[in-house]
């Protein structure tokens, strides 16, 4: 017999799950560099960084940040985040960015 559907149950049903946990190398974000992880095929993503940043979706590879418009999330804090999908479909990256510049801080992200 075909497999018609389109979703599988809980994408159907709009639940809140995740197939796979991609635990992803540390990211630099020590001084005044951005720092970004292509996440085009996940749906949603956990962050938490050593000190506060500033993040932002886009599909580019360069420094998109703008310090007065795009949010932050506070420092030592487990954040997760859905990737939203109306940036652009075939190339989504998330960018990171130090609210406060400080040598050798690090931020982990996981892609769920």
């Amino acid at each position: 017999m075909a497999h018609l559907q389109k979703h599988r149950s809980h994408e159907s049903l709009n639940v809140d799950t995740a197939a796979s946990w991609d635990v992803q190398t540390k990211l630099t974000i020590g001084g005044a560099a951005h720092a970004y992880s292509d996440v085009s095929s996940v749906s949603q993503i956990g962050v938490h960084s050593d000190s506060a940043v500033y993040f932002r979706f886009d599909s580019l590879t360069s420094d998109t940040i703008s310090t007065d418009d795009d949010l932050r999330i506070p420092a030592d804090t487990l954040t997760f985040i859905k990737v939203p999908r109306g940036v652009h479909k075939s190339s989504i990256k998330v960018h990171f960015k130090q609210v406060t510049s400080a040598v050798s801080k690090f931020l982990r992200i996981v892609h769920l």
